[in-house]
């Protein structure tokens, strides 16, 4: 079987800042090293981290001592400003990209902008941003018409350029005045570019990451359109050898929080099909 991966593929740069700093600390601390939720959206690398004392958990008021840790999608406000109180030992390792987001949605709030951010709702990094702003900011999953003079628009970092262009599009008819931070990802944007140009050179494709990865879904959502034999896969078991009947050449990509190790072990078991 041919396997063919994309340039861009396993940890991006913000990952991979984050995952030394953590292990940095278990390694200073042995263990105690608590994350607000999983510092990445990869099950099996959040396993790997447990095992060297990086423990997720949902709710940073329980936690009395040891080291807090800003994952990679950032952190309410409120949670912040109990773990300074409280004198936690901290470690930031917000993707600066998600700061870019914040800084820029925090600056359209001053000068009195309503605050717009294209993306999921219950995303983390989304509920982070929102936190941070003083009026409710609104956030749009689709066009949306809002009637409104002066409407500041931002992106979640993970977010599909296309989706962004068309909820702009739509925002133009009933506002004013409209001033737009195209804050995406640029590492996602080139994964998402790399992925789509590969699928139409291929009989299939698969997408290595996390089922609870935004970037890994939006990866898997682009890259099915050109090429329908596209699986989004979390590990090799879930590779079915009935995909491969009538296949000889696969491509191969991945999101920003699937690690090296696992995308190799994908390659290695598909050339053997």
């Amino acid at each position: 079987m041919n396997v063919v991966k994309t340039k861009n593929i396993g940890f991006c740069f913000g990952v991979k800042r984050a995952i030394k700093m953590v292990l940095k600390a278990a390694e200073e601390t042995g263990g105690k090293v608590f994350t607000i939720g999983p510092i990445i959206h990869n099950p099996q690398m959040v396993e790997l981290l447990k095992e060297k004392g990086v423990i997720p958990v949902d709710d940073v008021y329980q936690v009395r001592e040891g080291t807090v840790v800003f994952r990679t999608h950032g952190i309410k406000k409120e949670e912040e400003e109990y773990i300074r109180s409280t004198g936690l030992k901290a470690i930031d390792t917000t993707c600066p990209f998600v700061k870019r987001v914040r800084k820029h949605a925090k600056n359209l709030e001053k000068s009195g902008y309503q605050v717009v951010i294209v993306g999921d709702r219950n995303h983390p990094e989304v509920k982070s941003v929102l936190s941070y702003l003083n009026n409710d900011g609104i956030v749009l999953q689709e066009p949306t018409t809002l009637t409104a003079k002066k409407v500041g628009v931002v992106s979640q970092t993970t977010l599909d350029k296309d989706t962004f262009v068309e909820i702009v599009k739509e925002l133009i008819a009933g506002v004013e005045e409209l001033r737009i931070y195209n804050t995406i990802c640029e590492s996602t944007q080139i994964r998402q570019n790399e992925a789509i140009e590969l699928s139409g050179e291929v009989d299939m494709m698969l997408v290595v990451g996390g089922k609870n990865s935004s970037n890994c879904t939006k990866l898997y959502k682009v890259v099915h359109k050109v090429q329908p034999k596209t699986h989004h896969i979390e590990t090799v078991e879930d590779l079915r050898p009935e995909w491969f009947e009538n296949v000889a050449r696969v491509g191969l990509t991945g999101g920003a929080s699937t690690p090296d190790l696992i995308i190799d072990i994908v390659e290695g078991r598909v050339k053997n099909f």
